[in-house]
């Protein structure tokens, strides 16, 4: 049970405009130390944003950043698994790192959200946002403050983990659960809207790969009552994007769907590119 928990806020829609950044190391299951810092983004923060989490422009005047803190995320990491609750802390470290220049250590990454829609049947196909789980499970939690989220990971783990005599091995690349959850770039299939689903009448598309599989995510999306599209073009009204698949990038750093949907945008389109954590607060699945 030795791992450390992360989590990060974001100034903006840019994954990389990380403004705060939290990690919870633990050792055989007890938490033993914790990290939280304020990181200048270098950047505009958007409303939206600073809603979700209150941290604004002034507030991070002052603070380090994500360069003045690499050497004490690397050390307090040291060689422990990282965990964090759906992969948009790992994406957004990804591409935070690349944008200063930093390599991105070699770091082992586990996501929590899988483990509890493997080990909990209640959140299997839905409710396992953070807050909701913790919720259920009775944990009390600043929802949005990094450090607080991060040892809100940190709890559902080690819940996870004492109740069913695991590692958090059994999730690396290696591990039993691994082979299961790697089939996250299946070919798009459509799939008609639910007539009496709120979002009826909408288009929807995803690309990369999600923390859900891509199946599972198409049949949610298309209960509330989007029309999952398997391909992306003018009546398209949300592209959903997730970590693109290195394999079809031909060079590029934004897979050709998103490629696409921001060509029609800069066209006078009007397609959504959201990431999966506003698509899932945006049906009701996450706060």
């Amino acid at each position: 049970m030795n791992f450390v928990a992360i989590d990060v806020e974001t100034a903006n829609s840019d994954i990389g405009s990380i403004c705060q950044i939290g990690m919870a190391k633990y050792a055989r299951g007890k938490l033993v130390d914790t990290y939280c810092s304020l990181i200048n983004p270098q950047a505009t923060f958007d409303s939206m944003n600073i809603n979700v989490h209150g941290i604004d422009s002034e507030m991070v005047e002052n603070a380090p950043s994500i360069s003045d803190v690499h050497g004490d995320i690397l050390q307090f990491v040291g060689d422990n698994i990282l965990l964090n609750y759906t992969n948009f802390d790992k994406r957004a470290m990804t591409k935070c790192l690349a944008d200063h220049h930093i390599p991105m250590p070699s770091f082992q990454w586990v996501d929590a959200s899988v483990m509890v829609r493997d080990m909990c049947q209640k959140f299997a196909h839905k409710g396992y946002g953070l807050a909701n789980v913790c919720k259920e499970w009775g944990y009390k939690f600043n929802h949005h403050d990094a450090l607080e989220d991060a040892k809100a990971c940190g709890f559902i783990v080690t819940t996870i983990l004492r109740e069913n005599s695991l590692s958090v091995t059994d999730w690396t690349d290696n591990g039993k659960y691994h082979k299961r959850n790697t089939t996250r770039f299946p070919t798009n299939r459509a799939i008609a809207g639910n007539a009496t689903g709120r979002f009826y009448g909408l288009n929807i598309c995803f690309t990369g790969e999600l923390s859900i599989m891509r199946s599972d995510i198409s049949d949610i999306a298309a209960n509330h009552g989007f029309h999952v599209k398997a391909g992306v073009s003018k009546k398209l009204d949300y592209l959903v994007v997730g970590t693109p698949d290195l394999r079809l990038l031909n060079g590029h750093d934004k897979s050709s769907k998103q490629r696409k949907s921001e060509e029609i945008v800069a066209n006078g389109g009007t397609i959504q590119i959201i990431e999966e954590h506003e698509f899932l607060k945006l049906i009701g699945l996450s706060n």
